[in-house]
């Protein structure tokens, strides 16, 4: 119990970014400024494979039944998904995360450094 008050009291103050995400993947959440991304998971029994509604509970994923209804396990594992599909999306968990620096940069740049004799060497490129 003293855990959960914790973890409550401790993202109480964070940006929920409520009003990020509504009709796109990925943006900018117009609360905290933070660049966002809407990934996927899938909850998947660990015996059988196959797929499990799944709930956030606390901010974790986790399957709603305790127990698999095709083969009884308990043991689940958690699929991160690129794109979601018509067949998954009633499985399906969307999270809002926050997007690592490099995906803020724009689509089309390019990221140069100067080595220590003077030459330019090209590191990373992101094409759309």
């Amino acid at each position: 119990m003293k855990n959960i008050l914790i973890k409550f009291f401790k993202n109480k103050n964070k940006c929920s970014h409520k009003n990020a995400l509504l009709n796109s993947n990925e943006g900018y959440c117009p609360d905290c400024g933070q660049y966002l991304v809407k990934n996927y998971y899938i909850v998947r029994c660990a015996s059988c494979d196959i797929k499990r509604e799944a709930k956030l509970f606390w901010g974790e994923i986790i399957p709603k039944d305790k127990y698999c209804q095709n083969c009884g396990a308990s043991e689940y594992y958690i699929e991160k998904l690129d794109k979601i599909n018509f067949i998954d999306a009633q499985f399906a968990i969307y999270i809002k995360e926050i997007a690592n620096e490099m995906k803020t940069l724009h689509p089309n740049a390019q990221i140069w450094v100067e080595e220590e004799k003077g030459t330019i060497k090209q590191i990373e490129t992101k094409s759309a």
